[in-house]
């Protein structure tokens, strides 16, 4: 048997697309303005992470399980995670507290 945190409280929200901004699947979004959204810069703070996005419109997750990329070596538990460079996450002050549930090598899971 296998453990799996797939669709764990999973919320996702279509949002508009920055036209100044790329945004493709899997980066770290901020609110860019009413009802679009932007991808983050190096230790901003995340809105959630675009799951999907076409035609000018992205999908973004707010809540529920996540992995995302890292430079970053995590351990499990509550940690502070903010954007990191070319749409990874990193460990940061400046960041929010997320659950991190599994923490390997270049990928960490974490409970948005």
């Amino acid at each position: 048997m296998s453990i799996n945190f797939s669709g764990y409280n999973e919320n996702v929200v279509t949002f508009a697309v920055d036209k100044n901004s790329t945004v493709v699947m899997g980066t770290p979004v901020k609110m860019s303005d009413s009802k679009t959204v932007c991808a983050c810069a190096d230790d901003e703070n995340m809105i959630g992470v675009a799951v999907n996005v076409r035609n000018g419109y992205a999908a973004v997750q707010l809540t529920g399980y996540i992995e995302m990329p890292t430079d970053d070596a995590f351990e499990t538990g509550y940690k502070t995670i903010c954007a990191g460079a070319s749409g990874k996450v990193k460990a940061s002050d400046n960041g929010r507290e997320y659950l991190v549930v599994s923490a390997e090598e270049n990928i960490v899971g974490f409970i948005l």
